[in-house]
């Protein structure tokens, strides 16, 4: 269902400053960080109407709201592809140091270090051969989404299944960088994944899945795969 333009735009600043602090969003907040002509009042009004569509919620009885999978889902809907494919400038993927390593699947393990490294997420890699790795969990950990005791079992359990989540992640992902959420994630309703497969110069398939939190930045996070898929299948030194 498309949102009416104002609550559409109202979501698109609640998630993305949600996504920056972790921290329930409140209609002060928003009017204060984004500088809205609206007041206050009617921005709770219009996050009200929010709720009620079950786009955000109330986690505890302070005023911030957070958003629903809900949200993340219509969030994602709607970017726009520019936002999906910019460029990220600060992203350093050290193809020299990739290709010093001795084997594809040590190329391929460095280079999902370097997109954990640049995702602040963790990263699943894994071909066709099989072989799988996965990097980066120590970054999920330092997460403020994963403070709790009952988050870190969670989170725990969910890497314990990595083989059965491993294969529905090779059967979910396609040739454009997709993101998988709730039910349909295959590492668990509580984490997304930003997934795509790759070809390699030999033939070999792979898969690469960036794996955090709900409260992800997707646009930057699609980006920086969408350039690891382009360095996967256009340097062939990286490969052979």
């Amino acid at each position: 269902m498309a949102l009416e333009p104002r609550l559409a735009q109202l979501l698109k600043l609640i998630v993305e400053r949600y996504v920056q602090t972790a921290q329930p969003v409140s209609s002060k907040e928003l009017c204060d960080t984004f500088g809205l002509t609206v007041s206050s009042a009617t921005v709770r009004n219009h996050m009200s109407d929010l709720e009620t569509l079950g786009y955000i919620a109330q986690p505890h009885t302070s005023s911030g709201r957070i958003p629903t999978e809900q949200a993340y889902r219509y969030y994602i809907a709607n970017l726009s592809e520019e936002s999906r494919k910019r460029p990220i400038m600060n992203v350093t993927i050290t193809v020299q140091r990739i290709t010093r390593a001795p084997t594809m699947e040590e190329r391929l393990h460095a280079l999902a270090k370097d997109v954990a490294q640049a995702s602040g997420e963790a990263v699943m890699v894994a071909t066709s051969r099989p072989w799988s790795a996965t990097v980066g969990v120590e970054n999920l950990l330092r997460k403020p989404d994963f403070r709790t005791e009952e988050a870190i079992e969670g989170l725990a359990s969910a890497f314990e299944k990595f083989d059965g989540a491993l294969q529905k992640m090779l059967r979910v992902a396609g040739d454009d960088v997709k993101v998988v959420l709730g039910v349909e994630n295959p590492f668990g309703p509580d984490l997304a994944s930003v997934v795509v497969r790759h070809r390699l110069p030999d033939g070999t398939q792979g898969v690469m899945s960036i794996v955090g939190p709900l409260r992800m930045d997707y646009p930057r996070n699609m980006a920086i795969l969408s350039q690891a898929k382009t360095i996967n299948e256009g340097n062939k030194k990286l490969f052979t």
